[in-house]
């Protein structure tokens, strides 16, 4: 996997190998689970992140009742309420799947929703940094996102939609700073 010369074909090289232990030792949830985060769904906060969105479908449905006849604009408006409502539903899934596990010595990514089954093991010893930002929107609910800066270049973790923002990530920071 790393590119070294190997003596014959099905050798594993020890620093790949040692690796994937490493890897797959992480992945194991034998150790106490200390915290647990949800990313909260705030429709409050999806109406005004994707304000562009709505804006679009009022300038089509006003397009539509000015150009169409009414049949045809009240079939307009029905497609773009029929959108809209799936982008929330798809939000609140995306939502609902998705927490952030912290146990002893590592935390754990977990989004799971539709065709995404997305899972990261971090463990703290590699977190060199944590941040969390909030966006104008993001303030105004209450919520906000924290990232966990790791070792490398751009590498890390993101959790988005945190509630209680700073009392988490005081949490958190408490967490990862007890293993050091």
């Amino acid at each position: 996997m790393c590119g070294a010369e190997l003596k014959k074909e099905g050798d594993i090289c020890k620093n790949c190998y040692d690796k994937y232990i490493e890897q797959e030792t992480l992945k194991l949830d034998n150790e106490q689970e200390i915290f647990r985060i949800k990313r909260k769904y705030s429709p409050k906060f999806n109406l005004l992140k994707n304000g562009e969105l709505m804006v679009f479908e009022i300038i089509i449905i006003l397009a539509a009742l000015s150009y169409y006849s009414l049949p045809v604009a009240i079939l307009i408006i029905l497609l773009c309420a029929i959108v809209f409502g799936m982008w929330m539903f798809f939000n609140k899934r995306r939502a609902m799947g998705t927490q952030t596990i912290f146990y002893e010595t590592k935390l754990k990514y977990q989004a799971q929703y539709l065709f995404v089954n997305h899972e990261e093991i971090v463990p703290y010893n590699e977190i060199k940094d944590m941040a969390y930002f909030q966006s104008r929107s993001q303030k105004i609910c209450k919520i906000g996102d924290i990232r966990f800066y790791t070792k490398g270049f751009l590498s890390g973790l993101t959790i988005n939609d945190i509630p209680e923002i700073e009392e988490n990530f005081n949490k958190m920071r408490d967490i990862i700073n007890s293993t050091r």
